[in-house]
C-alpha cells in the first residue's frame, strides 16, 4: 500500500543545516514539501532536484517576532491540506498544524530543540525585551509554550537529532524520543585539496561566535581566513567592520551550494565555535571533505567527534586567545595527517544509513 507523506518546516528562510536536511528528508520519503514560505534567500529547492509538490503556507515576513505569530496563525488555520496524507511530519516551529490531521494519520515531529526562547534561555531572551514590554513577552511564552506542549503531546513520534536535545526533550517535556542523526552526502562533500585558508561558514549572527574568529584572524597576519556568509546574516555589518583593513579576512557570498562543498574541499581547516549548539551538519560536512574542525567542547560534540584526530576542541568560553592557539595547532602538515581519520568518521553519518533509519522510523516503527 502507498502512503501518502508531507513534511512541513517552519520557513526556508536560509541556507542552513536543517534545510538541507529537511530537503534531504524530503527526497528520500518521496514526499511532499509544505512551509511557512519559501524565500529566494533559501535554496532553490527545484535547482536541488526536488520535484514533488511545494505549498507554502503563508507569506515571506522577516521581521522575527511578527513572523513567529503570522506563522503561528498560519499553522493553525491554514493547514486543512493535512488531512489528504496518511504520514505528516513536522519541523521546527510547525506543530500547531497537527490540529489539522487526520485522527489516524501518522505524525512524526523532528525536534530540533523545544523552543529555546520557552525553555532553557528564556531568561537570555527576556533580558533582550525593552522594560515597556517585558510584561507582554511573559504573557506570550506562557501562551506558546502551553500550546507547544498540548501539540507536542499529539506526536506518535518524536525524532530528535543529538543526545543533547534528547536530553533536553525530558528534561523540559518529559517525553522519549529517538535520535536521527543528520546526514552529509559523501559525494557532495570531499577533499579536493589543500589551499592556504582556514574556514568559517557559520552565519553571521551572535551565537554563532564568527566575531571571536574574525578577532583571532586579526592578531594572526600571516594566516588567511575565508568567512563565508548569507546576505540576510543578521550581525554581518558588526563583523564585516572588526575585519576592516585586514588583507588576511575575505568574505564571501555564494548563490549556491556548488561553490559551498568547494570552499570546504580545498581549505586547511573549518571553524565552528557557537554558543550551547546541538547537533549541526557543518563539522561532519567538514570531517567528510577531509578537514579537522576547531570547535568547543560541549556535550553533544562528544558524539561525533574523536578528539584530536578529527578536531580540536577549545574551551566552551571560546576566548580569542583559545582560537589562536587551536589554529596554530592545525598546521597544514598536522591537518593533512588527519584526513583519512576525519573521511571515515564522517562515513557514520553517511546519507546512506540516514536514509534507512528514516525508512524504519516512518513506515515500521
Amino acid at each position: 500500500m502507498k502512503h501518502k507523506t508531507i513534511i512541513l518546516h517552519d520557513t526556508f528562510l536560509y541556507k542552513w543545516g536543517w534545510e538541507r536536511l529537511i530537503l534531504m528528508m524530503a527526497k528520500t520519503l518521496r514526499a511532499d514539501l509544505a512551509s511557512g514560505f519559501f524565500s529566494k534567500w533559501s535554496f532553490d529547492l527545484r535547482k536541488e532536484w526536488f520535484k514533488w509538490k511545494m505549498i507554502p503556507v503563508s507569506s515571506e515576513i522577516f521581521k522575527k517576532w511578527f513572523r513567529h505569530i503570522k506563522l503561528k496563525w498560519a499553522f493553525l488555520f491554514k493547514t486543512k491540506f493535512l488531512q489528504e496524507y496518511d504520514h505528516v511530519i513536522f519541523s521546527g516551529d510547525s506543530i500547531s498544524a497537527v490540529r489539522n490531521c487526520r485522527q489516524d494519520t501518522k505524525k512524526i515531529y523532528y525536534c530540533h530543540t523545544p523552543p529555546r526562547y520557552l525553555y532553557d534561555l528564556k531568561e537570555d531572551y527576556y533580558k533582550k525585551v525593552p522594560f515597556l514590554l517585558k510584561p507582554l513577552f511573559n504573557i506570550l511564552c506562557h501562551f506558546f509554550r502551553k500550546l507547544y506542549e498540548y501539540d507536542i503531546s499529539k506526536m506518535d513520534l518524536i525524532l530528535t537529532n543529538s543526545v543533547n536535545t534528547q536530553r533536553r526533550i525530558k528534561h523540559f517535556l518529559w517525553l522519549d524520543s529517538i535520535i536521527l542523526y543528520p546526514p552529509v552526502d559523501l559525494k557532495e562533500f570531499k577533499y579536493i585539496g589543500q589551499k592556504d585558508y582556514y574556514l568559517s561558514f557559520a552565519r553571521l549572527s551572535d551565537a554563532k561566535r564568527v566575531h571571536k574568529i574574525v578577532k583571532a584572524f586579526t592578531k594572526m597576519p600571516d594566516k588567511k581566513l575565508v568567512v563565508i556568509y548569507w546576505e540576510n546574516d543578521p550581525a554581518r555589518i558588526k563583523i564585516f567592520s572588526l575585519a576592516s583593513g585586514c588583507n588576511n579576512i575575505e568574505f564571501v557570498t555564494l548563490p549556491g551550494n556548488v561553490w559551498f562543498t568547494k570552499y570546504i574541499g580545498n581549505c586547511i581547516a573549518t571553524l565552528y565555535i557557537p554558543v550551547d549548539e546541538d547537533f549541526w551538519m557543518s563539522p561532519v560536512e567538514s570531517m567528510a571533505a577531509g578537514k579537522p574542525v576547531i570547535w568547543v567542547n560541549e556535550w553533544w560534540l562528544k558524539e561525533t567527534i574523536i578528539d584530536k584526530k578529527t578536531w580540536i576542541l577549545i574551551s566552551p568560553k571560546a576566548k580569542v586567545s583559545d582560537i589562536i592557539k587551536a589554529v596554530n595547532k592545525l598546521t597544514p602538515e598536522k591537518c593533512l595527517k588527519m584526513k583519512t581519520e576525519c573521511e571515515n568518521r564522517a562515513k557514520d553519518f553517511s546519507l546512506d544509513k540516514f536514509q534507512d533509519k528514516l525508512l524504519e522510523v516512518v513506515y515500521w516503527y
